[in-house]
């Protein structure tokens, strides 16, 4: 990511960082992409079936004392399923049921808490292959030992020699913002190429992160212009073929492929959906269509028998 100022002095200066954990985790700060931890999905699903397991237990065992106390017709109990004010007065003579009640209250909230935290962590996505890779690399910089992290975790981001062995369940805080197909492939792998091809060196230092790098705003803006002028030159394009075409069945041909030449650039290009895809395919073959009805009546054949 570069900068156009001239200050090459690093806004978080990992040189005073230790090596470890702190400096791991000042180059997250600097680049908000690469906050890449575990979901820990497993565990999380784990836990919640302990949750459940016990919820169900104790649904059971409440389910039962309920029906016992409703059979007491001398006593108070019977009115414990009838008014809620004996059974919460009952706690006092160590009741089961209104410990039961407390205990289930207590186990949903925490049941409840790890069902919402679950649904909101499976919601972040996965890490760019970039910034993953990125990752790796730093963490076998000298910067970092190489390889400094030397605990259980190590290996939870994957290696430059094995950059494949990381853990299935990565997300990231802060993902890229690659808003279609295109897009993310130049952000993930034009960068790469432009980077062997020393293109790096041609740009200025990042006054945050102390080494040249390119944008994403900026790679993102050059790819909307080549989106633009591809949108502006397809129909064109098509009109200038079949002006020049005059065996229908070609025509006919002509259209179809132009057809599927704009939604194969609809799914690369944008992020159109499926019924975007076909509304605007039907829309380009009926202009087609229409032109070329508007040429076949015009052309000289047509009025040749005048």
């Amino acid at each position: 990511m570069s900068d156009t100022t001239t200050n090459t002095t690093p806004a978080i200066p990992l040189q005073d960082l230790v090596t470890g954990y702190p400096k791991l985790a000042g180059q997250m700060g600097l680049i908000p992409e690469t906050t890449i931890f575990r979901s820990f999905a497993a565990l999380q699903a784990q836990n919640i079936l302990y949750l459940q397991a016990e919820l169900v237990s104790l649904e059971k065992r409440l389910r039962k004392c309920e029906l016992i106390d409703s059979q007491d017709l001398n006593g108070l109990k019977s009115l414990y399923s009838l008014d809620w004010y004996w059974l919460s007065q009952s706690g006092d003579d160590g009741e089961e049921q209104w410990k039961l009640v407390q205990q289930i209250g207590a186990k949903l909230r925490e049941y409840n808490e790890a069902l919402i935290q679950q649904n909101i962590i499976l919601a972040f996505p996965g890490p760019s292959k970039w910034d993953l890779n990125y990752v790796q690399h730093y963490l076998a910089t000298k910067d970092m030992g190489p390889l400094a992290l030397v605990g259980d975790d190590a290996p939870i981001w994957g290696s430059t020699k094995e950059p494949k062995s990381f853990c299935p369940d990565l997300i990231t805080l802060r993902p890229r913002h690659n808003e279609d197909t295109f897009s993310r492939w130049v952000t993930e792998r034009a960068i790469i190429k432009l980077f062997k091809c020393g293109c790096h060196r041609l740009m200025k230092v990042s006054r945050i992160h102390g080494v040249p790098g390119f944008k994403d705003s900026t790679l993102l803006q050059v790819t909307f212009w080549i989106t633009t002028v591809i949108a502006s030159l397809l129909p064109i394009a098509s009109i200038s073929v079949l002006y020049y075409v005059h065996s229908m069945l070609a025509k006919l041909a002509i259209i179809a492929t132009f057809n599927v030449v704009v939604s194969l650039c609809l799914m690369a290009f944008t992020t159109a959906k499926r019924l975007d895809v076909f509304a605007v395919a039907a829309t380009f073959s009926a202009v087609q269509a229409v032109f070329v009805g508007a040429n076949s009546n015009n052309s000289p054949c047509s009025n040749g028998g005048n």
